[in-house]
Parts: structure tokens; C-alpha cells; sequence
């Protein structure tokens, strides 16, 4: 429990810094830009995430767990410059599919700044993060990412606040986001042999990782849905409110990430006495997180995206509902996914909850945003979220009788399409 606690301070520790930029620079963009911008900035964004998913391509999710359970070095390096390769060649894909849904989803007056947002976005799928996340050391998340994103986040304020040229936020990032790749990548394959990119190999590559690609893909398309639904279904009022509603809830999704980042390498790490006993730790903890931070968010949203994002844009107690719900059931689902049921080669099964889930939730968004209501939207996200939850926890609770799994059956590599193979 040492370590997980030390991994817990780090993981937290440098998203905790990560957050508090959005919290002094995000006030000033959204007074800047006003309601209609507010919900155009924030499509943009959405838009950019949902993007970043494509981009990492399931290395997100399987990457970890490939790390986790390797301790060559040389290994390692050829895992980390085949996801280069990967996640480059899916760049150029998902890169310019961002910003052509970006220009069609958001008004002419905003398209800059909400292009630029969604560029930054995307970026994120080059992000080192989910390989230190797989070695346990989340000091090297602090250097190459939290750390210089919060300095350039500072920096960007008194410009903005002084020109009102609220684009400079999102270039900084997207600045920072190309160096700390750079000088990871670097750091990371020092010394190990150079390989040609090879486009058979890449192919091959993303043919392994397709099945936990569409799982990270489709349990992410009711999750980043919901402003570019809301932009474009709701008058701009409303899709203000609910982007700020929105907003918040993503800020408390850092610290569901960080608990799990803490939990997957300490329960998924070769030679454990115990595992169950590791499994039942983060479901508990993960459980409590959801329980606490889901009631903060009913409760407290409206008041704290009034005092930080403008009473004009506040959320309302509906949504601050269901967005509380959804961070419940997120956080409770995380380790059942990242630490039982991935690690156990249990794709399909993961994938067809999450199909389940995207389906009925994005029905009841676009639905119910269509009828005008952005309560309704939220609700439709925590139906996703709920149902995924469901369907998952009787799986998970059998595999982790089936005893230590995690490593027995298709821990890493080409394994990971095993489970497509055999039908599983």
C-alpha cells in the first residue's frame, strides 16, 4: 500500500496542478467571449477530445497494461515507437476530421478560436501520459505534460485578459503539447536501435488494437457528445449553462483518471501474492470517489460555475444532477475495466456493453436535445454511464473469481486481438 499511496500522490498531485489552470484561465475566456461563444469554445474542445481518442487508438487503455506488465527496458522502447507510429498515422486522420466537424458544428463568428481548441484536443492522443501511467512513475507526467501546461497556461492570461484575443490560450497548448512528444520520444528511445517505419507493420499494429480501440471509441462517443449535441440542438443560453455544467464535470473526471492511473500499475504488476485483494482496494476506493465528488457535483455545480464561469452561465440544478450521477457510475465502472476485464482480454464483451451504452444514451441526448431540454442531455449521459456499469459488474465479479487472469490470458501485444480471434 506504500507504493500505490506514493503513486496516488503523483497521479493526483500533478492533475490537481493541471486543474488549476482551467480554473483561472477558463473565467477569464468565458467573460471574454460571452454566452454564444462560450458554447462554440467549448464544442470545440469537446469535438478535440473525442478526436484524441481516435488518435490513441486504444494505446489509452492497452498501453498501460502492455507497460505494466514488462520490465525489459528494450521491450518497452519498441512498445512506445510502435505507438508513435500508430498514433502518428491515425493523426492524420482524426486531425482534419476535428476540424472540418468542428466548422460544421460551430457559428462563423467563433470558428477560429474553436478550431484551435479542437486542435488542441487531438493533440492529447499524442500524449505520453499512458505510458508513464504503465511504469508507476507519475513524475515523469509531471515534467512532460502538468507541468509545462500550467507555466504556458499562466503566461497566456494577461495577454488574453489585457488583448481579449482568447485564440492565444489554445495555441500555447498546442505548442507545449508538440514539444513534450518531442522531447519524451527522445528521452524514452535513447539508445534504443532506430527502425524504419514500416506500413505493413503499422497496419498490423492497428489491426491488434482495433478491438480495444472501438471500446475506447464508442464508450467515449456519449461522453464527448454531449456540448457539440447541446451547441447544436439548444439556443444559446441553455448551451451555455450546460456547457459550464459540462465543463465542471470533465475537471472532475481528472481525479477518477489520476485514481485509476494510481491503482492500474500497483494491481496489474507481475507476481502478486494477493490481486484480489489489490482489485477489491481500487473498486472501493474508485466506488467512494464517485459517491463523494457525484454529490459535490449535484449539489454544489450551480453555485461554483456561477462564481467561476459568470452567473449568466451558471449551471442549473437538473443537469448538476445528472452530471453527478455520471461521475458516480464513471468512477465506479473505471476499475472494472481498466484493471479486470482489459487485462483479461475481455474485448468484446467490454465492446458490447459500451455499444449498449453509446447506443440508448446518444438516442436520449440527440432525443431530448432536439425537444429543447439540456437536463435531458445529461440524463441521457448518465443512462450511458449507468447502463455500461451494469452490464460490466456481474462480468467483472466472476472474472476476478476466476483468480489472477490479469496476466493469464492476454496481458499485452498481439494477444490483444486473441479474443477476436477465438470468438471470446
Amino acid at each position: 500500500m506504500k507504493t500505490v499511496f506514493k503513486r496516488l500522490a503523483g497521479f493526483t498531485g500533478f492533475p490537481l496542478l493541471s486543474l488549476i489552470a482551467p480554473f483561472l484561465i477558463l473565467p477569464i475566456i468565458s467573460r471574454t467571449v460571452g454566452d454564444a461563444g462560450w458554447a462554440n469554445y467549448a464544442a470545440g474542445q469537446s469535438i478535440g477530445v473525442l478526436a484524441a481518442i481516435g488518435v490513441l487508438f486504444g494505446w489509452g487503455v492497452l498501453g498501460p497494461v502492455r507497460i505494466a506488465t514488462t520490465a525489459d527496458e528494450g521491450e518497452r522502447q519498441n512498445i512506445y515507437r510502435e505507438s508513435l507510429h500508430t498514433r502518428l498515422t491515425t493523426f492524420m486522420v482524426f486531425g482534419p476530421a476535428a476540424v472540418i466537424i468542428t466548422l460544421v458544428i460551430t457559428s462563423e463568428s467563433f470558428q477560429l478560436e474553436a478550431v484551435l481548441m479542437a486542435i488542441s484536443g487531438v493533440l492529447v492522443g499524442l500524449s505520453p501520459n499512458w505510458f508513464c501511467i504503465g511504469i508507476g512513475k507519475p513524475v515523469l507526467m509531471g515534467i512532460y505534460d502538468a507541468i509545462p501546461r500550467i507555466i504556458v497556461s499562466f503566461a497566456a492570461i494577461p495577454f488574453i485578459w489585457i488583448t481579449g484575443l482568447v485564440w492565444i490560450y489554445p495555441v500555447v497548448l498546442i505548442l507545449v503539447s508538440l514539444g513534450s512528444v518531442i522531447l519524451f520520444s527522445r528521452m524514452i528511445l535513447r539508445g534504443s536501435e532506430k527502425k524504419r517505419y514500416s506500413v505493413s507493420r503499422t497496419a498490423e499494429s492497428l489491426r491488434y488494437l482495433l478491438p480495444t480501440a472501438l471500446i475506447d471509441f464508442t464508450g467515449n462517443s456519449y461522453g464527448s457528445t454531449p456540448v457539440p449535441i447541446a451547441t447544436a440542438s439548444l439556443a444559446a443560453p441553455d448551451a451555455s449553462t450546460f456547457s459550464s455544467a459540462e465543463k465542471l464535470y470533465r475537471i472532475a473526471i481528472m481525479s477518477v483518471a489520476a485514481l485509476g492511473d494510481a491503482f492500474q500499475g500497483w494491481v496489474l504488476e507481475p507476481n502478486v501474492v494477493n490481486r484480489l485483494k489489490r482489485h477489491l482496494a481500487a473498486i472501493y476506493s474508485h466506488a467512494a470517489l464517485g459517491l463523494v465528488g457525484g454529490a459535490a457535483i449535484a449539489l454544489l455545480a450551480p453555485w461554483v460555475t456561477g462564481l467561476v464561469f459568470g452567473e449568466n452561465v451558471a449551471a442549473t440544478h437538473a443537469q448538476s444532477i445528472f452530471f453527478g450521477a455520471s461521475l458516480f457510475f464513471i468512477s465506479a465502472t473505471t476499475p472494472l475495466i481498466r484493471n479486470i476485464m482489459i487485462p483479461a482480454g475481455k474485448f468484446r464483451r467490454v465492446f458490447g456493453a459500451t455499444a449498449v451504452a453509446a447506443m440508448f444514451g446518444l438516442a436520449m441526448m440527440i432525443t431530448l436535445g432536439i425537444a429543447g431540454s439540456s437536463a435531458g442531455i445529461a440524463a441521457g449521459l448518465a443512462l450511458s454511464e449507468c447502463l455500461i456499469f451494469a452490464v460490466l459488474l456481474p462480468q467483472a465479479i466472476v472474472q476476478m473469481r476466476l483468480g489472477d487472469s490479469a496476466h493469464s490470458e492476454a496481458p499485452a501485444g498481439q494477444q490483444a486481438a486473441g479474443e477476436e480471434a477465438t470468438g471470446e
